[in-house]
């Protein structure tokens, strides 16, 4: 499950709600798992976990709770999955959190500096999972000063999907999408379709369609977000500034009107559609692999992916979000918590989610009338076990096409992803909004780009300084 990312009004934290959740939150730690493990029959105890409410992670707690009759599972809904949860936050601050809960990692160091989770590298130790057996970038965005505060749990890539078909309309070589931002541009006007004046087709649009913001451009452009420390914020490089001017650019020669362009994907979206390229409307998107699943229940779409354009002088990159599963540093239950958590994040609980997922497809296909055989596309573990298994099990089953995507995507989670919580640091709440503002702001015209990522700066870098200063007066 992959959730679209819209403006909020979510950084309407007050200040005591803050400073509450800091000292709820300080309080001594147990220093590791008890050594009599879960408790006994007699003792059934009850996990409170806060987790998605959608059936196939609903079915996962039935499974767990069916495996574990001395744990009564008692599931919440988490509330704001992608801002940092507010929920979340106001319920450690009054001692009322989860034992348990799933959290973004976008948000997950500013959360894990406050001492909202419970390190668990003890029970990593005592249980033998090592943060060598997970993704790399991943683990590390759930890495607070060398401790663990979470396991992650599934991941995302972004690559450039295009429509076969309209590149064959256009004389252009389906098999071959363009490789660098001038190529983009160039194929971006071929593939464009007006009617009179009015785009009825976009060869591409480059913000708020599909899933790439601002940071996938910056990163292909070799745009540093911050520095090692997590301290300076650097949205004011030479290299973010260019990449804004390049996108503002690629409005005015292909695309036209911001405000124009996103009303137009505003009125494909609230047909149920999931997007224009879904529905035909733009030939190139921007987006995460989780669409692969989408498009397999379309099959009137060709498609193919591959990494996005790279502009002169940047790199082959991507970026990847995500959710952890942590347990609260309040939790009463901890082992259990634990238990609970290396289940859900390992192969047992991705087998669930699997049977889970693949009866909701097979569901789906039968439902809608879809020919032939229902096609499931796993999300990707940051287990590598687990990563393995649903490789070998299932995407073995899927076709060339998707092998490949699958293939690319697994390279890139090796070689040449960037994590959204490393590159956002303590202030990411603060950070992810700016740096949207910015985009925007330039984008509709109204201040420069080097204007835009100034005030980006100026913002996330007070932000980033207070919560430093917070954090540093508990040490």
């Amino acid at each position: 499950m992959q959730t679209q990312l819209s403006r909020r009004t979510f950084l309407q934290l007050t200040a005591g709600t803050m400073a509450g959740a800091l000292v709820a939150a300080c309080a001594p730690a147990v220093p590791g798992p008890a050594s009599g493990g879960a408790a006994p029959a007699a003792e059934k105890v009850t996990l409170n976990v806060w987790w998605f409410e959608d059936p196939i992670h609903t079915a996962m707690i039935k499974t767990y709770s069916d495996a574990h009759p001395t744990v009564t599972v008692n599931p919440t809904a988490i509330g704001d999955i992608v801002f940092g949860d507010q929920k979340y936050l106001t319920a450690v601050a009054g001692g009322t959190g989860p034992d348990a809960a799933v959290q973004n990692r976008h948000t997950f160091l500013q959360f894990a500096a406050k001492n909202l989770y419970q390190d668990v590298t003890p029970w990593m130790d005592s249980s033998g999972i090592a943060a060598k057996d997970f993704t790399p970038v991943q683990i590390e965005e759930s890495t607070w000063n060398g401790k663990v505060y979470g396991l992650p749990m599934f991941t995302d890539v972004r690559y450039l999907f295009w429509n076969t078909e309209h590149f064959e309309e256009v004389g252009l070589d389906p098999t071959k999408p363009p490789t660098t931002w001038d190529e983009l541009g160039s194929y971006t006007e071929m593939l464009n379709v007006k009617n009179g004046d009015e785009l009825e087709r976009y060869g591409f649009v480059p913000y708020l369609w599909g899933n790439s913001w601002m940071w996938l451009y910056g990163f292909l452009n070799r745009a540093p977000a911050i520095s090692a420390d997590k301290r300076t914020i650097l949205a004011d490089d030479p290299a973010w500034v260019s990449t804004l001017e390049w996108m503002v650019d690629f409005y005015q020669k292909y695309v036209g009107d911001f405000e124009t362009t996103n009303a137009f994907s505003q009125s494909i979206t609230s047909t149920g559609l999931a997007d224009p390229f879904h529905a035909g409307k733009a030939s190139m998107s921007a987006t995460g692999d989780w669409v692969v699943g989408d498009l397999l229940r379309i099959p009137d779409i060709q498609w193919d992916a591959a990494p996005m354009p790279v502009p002169n002088g940047g790199t082959q990159a991507t970026w990847s979000c995500g959710f952890s599963v942590v347990m609260a540093a309040a939790s009463q239950h901890r082992d259990e918590a634990w238990d609970f958590m290396q289940w859900a994040a390992t192969e047992p609980g991705w087998e669930a989610k699997a049977a889970a997922t693949l009866a909701d497809v097979e569901a789906y296909w039968t439902r809608e009338q879809i020919e032939g055989e229902p096609q499931y596309w796993p999300q990707q573990a940051c287990y590598l076990p687990a990563l393995n298994m649903l490789q070998e099990k299932y995407v073995s089953k899927l076709g060339e096409r998707e092998q490949r995507t699958w293939a690319m995507g697994i390279d890139a989670l090796e070689n040449w992803t960037h994590g959204c919580g490393t590159e956002m640091g303590v202030a990411a709440l603060e950070y992810w909004v700016e740096m949207d503002n910015a985009a925007r702001s330039a984008l509709a015209l109204k201040v420069s780009p080097e204007e835009a990522m100034m005030t980006c700066k100026t913002k996330v870098q007070e932000a980033t300084d207070r919560a430093w200063a917070a954090i540093d007066s508990k040490t």
